[in-house]
């Protein structure tokens, strides 16, 4: 295969998303630079004119997917009333992953991120959770869910949208229905529980 020329699009964006396909198909312990360049087509100094080594390109991925995930989720629920933004947000959630099965797998089979379920907290570092969290939270003040009950709502919330990515993400798993339309229906129903 002829290396394509070091100018051809947008290099960097193109070696994060190659990278994560690459990952999401073979799984990290076989992930490597010299399997990704050929992959694209160029050559191993034109990836390391981006990235120094497979460590800062992974950092890259980490930030990449974290930063489109978090503007999905916060745009989500922009402009919409309260008592809707977590619906909207879990929709887009899923939708989301539905579309980048490789985000999923990256993301959430590693350890680079904290979430907290004790007894009486359900917090977290990871800054798409704090979106989530933050957003289903007005919905709940909207539904007027008292504040003691906001962590089991949040948990059936979040398990809820994070269930259904990782079954839109299941390679035996298929459902010929519209993701978005099946998480509304399903928040819906959860957000009027007390």
């Amino acid at each position: 295969m002829a290396e394509k020329p070091y100018h051809h699009g947008n290099l960097q964006t193109e070696l994060i998303e190659e990278g994560l396909a690459l990952i999401h198909e073979e799984g990290m312990a076989n992930f490597s630079l010299r399997k990704l360049v050929k992959r694209i087509g160029v050559s191993p100094t034109a990836c390391y004119n981006h990235y120094k080594n497979i460590e800062d390109l992974l950092c890259a991925m980490k930030e990449y997917v974290t930063r489109r995930f978090s503007e999905v989720l916060v745009n989500s629920a922009k402009n919409v009333e309260d008592s809707y933004a977590a619906i909207e947000m879990g929709k887009a959630y899923v939708v989301f992953f539905a579309e980048h099965p490789h985000y999923f797998t990256f993301i959430y089979d590693n350890e680079d991120y904290s979430i907290k379920l004790t007894e009486n907290a359900f917090d977290g570092d990871y800054e798409p959770f704090q979106n989530f969290k933050e957003i289903a939270i007005r919905s709940l003040k909207a539904y007027k869910i008292p504040p003691e009950n906001f962590r089991d709502n949040l948990i059936v919330m979040w398990a809820t949208v994070h269930g259904l990515a990782a079954m839109a993400n299941m390679k035996g798993f298929h459902y010929d229905g519209e993701w978005g339309s099946l998480t509304e229906s399903i928040l819906e129903e959860k957000l009027t529980l007390r």
